[in-house]
């Protein structure tokens, strides 16, 4: 007489214990395959920049907090240095001039800023400190943006984050201040750029 006459319920839990060894198998094996990809996408990231980690804050609290509001096209770049044709100013159109250069002081760290040529922003930003030049920065951990790239929430339903500015601060109005710059000598002007 054989193990399975002798124990007739053998077979069924011979084919639960195989289905449950099958299961578990191929369960590893994915899990094993996730780590896998997890682990190679951690290591061809390492160079790659990644967003900063910041509160969150209303767009009326970064209109506050910034020095400058403007909205501008971005004409050049050079490494992480830009020149901005501004169009539109809410704040700081004083002392801002029709053509502004931006630094980005987090270069290579976790909050650095990326601007592509010929695309407009809306820009929140400070004044980044020269020894002879006036250089601004926009200001981390807060709305700078593409226009047409944020909706945020209006008095009346989500709106864009630029027509939120012009709903609460009116049109804005073109830079006044001279463009620094100008007064340069020309090749005090291609050094500095």
């Amino acid at each position: 007489m054989g193990f399975a006459a002798l124990y007739p319920s053998y077979g069924s839990f011979s084919r639960e214990v195989d289905l449950t060894h099958r299961i578990l198998c191929r369960l590893s094996s994915k899990v094993f395959a996730w780590l896998l990809g997890l682990l190679c996408l951690t290591m061809t990231g390492a160079n790659v920049a990644h967003a900063c980690a910041c509160d969150s804050i209303s767009p009326a609290q970064g209109f506050a907090r910034t020095q400058y509001v403007f909205v501008g096209k971005v004409v050049e770049a050079k490494g992480h240095t830009w020149t901005v044709d501004v169009d539109r100013v809410w704040k700081g159109a004083d002392k801002l001039a029709a053509r502004v250069r931006l630094l980005d002081v987090y270069k290579d760290m976790d909050c650095e800023f990326y601007f592509e040529p010929g695309r407009a922003y809306l820009f929140f930003a400070i004044v980044a400190k020269s020894s002879r030049y006036v250089f601004y920065q926009p200001e981390v951990c807060n709305w700078t943006s593409a226009l047409r790239s944020k909706r945020v929430d209006g008095p009346h339903g989500e709106v864009w984050l630029e027509d939120l500015i012009v709903e609460n601060h009116g049109p804005g109005e073109p830079p006044r201040a001279d463009d620094p710059w100008k007064r340069l000598p020309e090749h005090d002007r291609d050094e500095r750029d």
